[in-house]
């Protein structure tokens, strides 16, 4: 499914000013887990197989790390990354009924 046919609500909202300081607290990978609940379950209803935590967290990440003006620490990169992973495995497994896998 095309972001550009998914509803303005269920696009990615990423606070690029706010980025780090979300990252740390935990933040973005609330709000993304939310925001890949929904998409993932968009996917699951129109029968297309959700994709592997890993390959779709490596996708955003290069989104968000594509959108910041100066470039991530190499530390922030990583914790970025797993923030992603992370909401993307939560996500996942709410919309697959495995939730806590």
């Amino acid at each position: 499914m095309e972001a550009e046919a998914l509803p303005l609500r269920t696009r990615m909202n990423i606070n690029y000013a706010t980025l780090e300081d979300d990252i740390e607290s935990g933040e973005l990978q609330r709000t993304l887990a939310l925001e890949l609940t929904i998409g993932f379950r968009l996917m699951q209803e129109a029968g297309d197989p959700l994709p592997p935590a890993s390959y779709y967290a490596t996708k955003i990440a290069e989104i968000i790390n594509s959108g910041v003006e100066r470039e991530l620490s190499k530390d922030m990169a990583y914790y970025l990354y797993q923030e992603i992973l992370v909401a993307c495995e939560e996500a996942r497994a709410i919309v697959l009924g495995k939730p806590g896998e």
